[in-house]
């Protein structure tokens, strides 16, 4: 019998470094991500805010339809969760500023939506 012509796929041959290397990376992008926020936060605070609203609607976004799927409970807890957060602190963030921010900001928000593909 011939051996394979095709080497196996590279994730294949040490799937623990590659969740070693995934679960390092993840917790440096987490410390990174926290650490600019409160450099940001000492010299402009709204800035820092709306940077961490910004980031958990977006995570949020992203855990509802990441590739491949978490478990359901998982998928709608964390990813509703974070983006419900992300929305609170970007709409307290807009009335905080002026009330005007919030109404073109929810003008802007409902554009988006109706011109979307998903609509």
């Amino acid at each position: 019998m011939n051996p394979p012509t095709q080497s196996p796929p590279p994730d294949h041959r040490a799937p623990r470094r590659r969740i070693a290397r995934d679960l390092i990376g993840l917790f440096l992008v987490g410390t990174g991500t926290v650490g600019l926020l409160g450099a940001i936060s000492v010299s402009a605070p709204l800035v820092a805010l709306f940077l961490a609203g910004l980031g958990l609607s977006i995570g949020g976004g992203a855990v509802l339809y990441i590739n491949p799927p978490l478990p359901r409970w998982v998928r709608l807890v964390a990813g509703y969760f974070a983006l419900t957060m992300g929305l609170w602190v970007l709409t307290g963030l807009a009335l905080y500023l002026t009330p005007w921010s919030l109404l073109f900001g929810l003008l802007l928000a409902l554009g988006v939506f109706l011109s979307s593909e998903g609509a």
